[in-house]
């Protein structure tokens, strides 16, 4: 079936023929808008083509180049142009499938960054075969391209999992790169600035890390390597930057929950009813829950007084009780979280996890914090001082502060 210049299959989606057989007729540009029409339409299909930033950044940079009042003039076109040209031409003659995602196996990202350019490649494994999800990438800006190789490796990892959330999240995700990224964050101390928000943003992901060092990493193929040194800390010291990144040792969040869901009664009580009555939500039509990957969710429902993209994730992991005080103080103490008031942390909280009584135990919690008591200051306003008042004529109505009776001193 043909949609919007692609072919659906039942194996997955791939450009429609008839389409990219005028790409592959597009003769050499001559002008911008020549430069501009080619990588219009061929951006269009930018999701089948590997590395399409790092391939089209001679031409990217050809337009750069170039002034407005220069649309008219000839090209100071080169072999490099010649080659991206070239290249992305051939890569649409037989584009690969892209696959639908089967969101019973977990999704695998692989990443490369450069000097001027990141992208990643969304894949998963399963019946002894790889399937490819989609290809993305895009070109750095000029501050970006200032960063040291790993951070720019940092930020391939931040940017491909924004692009790629509606995937990613609720899930896990497995990296496969030599990770030093990410073992860079790992060991970073007090994060502040662009580091703290680069660990918030992945806070919400489950990262697991496969090493694929040197020359085995051929898919990822980090153009530069930066030496990073193992924690000197003691085994027993939990890294704050670890719980926003999901990435303590020896431990899985997701996984205690789970366990701690099957311990809560009420909650086992759920479980159960779902596994055996997959189809059929439990609760009432306002609230029913549902299981992904073993895991209890409640299902959301927005209303026409909601904005969607400003309430989070769409299902909420469903938090036993044990865990509730765990949670409230990775949402409100973290480095991460800064300590903010109430409102911002039942906000953070309940658009992404769910317990009764949440708003209750947040106000709770948070009125409670002894760090927030003694260094924020007061929102009680500054009371106008009291005025004094002068009698100036005679039967002028006065005010006197009757006090007593006072017991006697002992």
């Amino acid at each position: 079936m043909k949609f919007l210049g692609h072919l659906v299959t039942p194996d997955g989606i791939k450009p429609d023929p008839g389409l990219t057989s005028t790409i592959t007729a597009f003769n050499q540009p001559t002008k911008i808008k020549d430069v501009q029409a080619f990588l219009g339409i061929t951006g269009y299909y930018r999701r089948f083509i590997k590395n399409y930033a790092k391939i089209a950044e001679p031409l990217l940079k050809l337009l750069r180049s170039q002034q407005p009042t220069t649309t008219r003039r000839q090209l100071p076109w080169n072999d490099d142009c010649t080659n991206a040209f070239i290249t992305l031409k051939q890569k649409l003659v037989s584009p690969p499938i892209m696959h639908s995602p089967n969101f019973s196996f977990p999704f695998i990202l692989e990443l490369d960054a450069c000097e001027y350019g990141i992208g990643c490649i969304l894949t998963q494994e399963y019946n002894d075969r790889k399937h490819v999800i989609s290809y993305a990438s895009r070109t750095l800006c000029a501050a970006e391209r200032n960063y040291s190789s790993v951070e720019r490796e940092a930020l391939a990892i931040v940017w491909a999992t924004k692009h790629f959330r509606q995937y990613l999240e609720g899930g896990p995700v497995l990296v496969r790169s030599d990770c030093k990224a990410l073992e860079w964050l790992k060991t970073a101390r007090d994060p502040t600035g662009r580091l703290a928000r680069w660990a918030m943003k992945l806070s919400p992901y489950h990262i697991i890390i496969q090493h694929r060092p040197g020359k085995s990493n051929a898919n990822g193929d980090f153009v530069s390597r930066y030496p990073v040194t193992d924690s000197d800390s003691s085994p027993f010291e939990v890294n704050s930057i670890d719980v926003a990144l999901n990435l303590l040792e020896g431990t899985n969040i997701l996984d205690d929950i789970r366990a701690q869901q099957q311990a809560d009664p009420r909650l086992a009580r759920i479980v159960k009813t779902l596994k055996e009555h997959p189809s059929i939500p439990f609760g009432d039509k306002h609230a029913p829950y549902l299981l992904i990957n073993d895991l209890l969710y409640k299902v959301r429902h927005i209303n026409s007084y909601n904005d969607q993209r400003l309430l989070g994730n769409k299902h909420l992991l469903v938090i036993p009780q044990s865990l509730q005080l765990q949670i409230l103080i990775w949402a409100h103490d973290h480095p991460t979280a800064g300590h903010a008031g109430r409102i911002k942390t039942l906000f953070r909280l309940s658009s992404r996890v769910y317990w009764p009584l949440m708003r209750k135990d947040v106000y709770k919690y948070v009125q409670s914090c002894i760090g927030c008591q003694q260094f924020k200051y007061s929102n009680t306003p500054t009371p106008i001082p009291m005025q004094l008042h002068i009698i100036t004529e005679p039967w002028h109505p006065i005010g006197i502060d009757n006090m007593g009776p006072f017991p006697p001193t002992p």
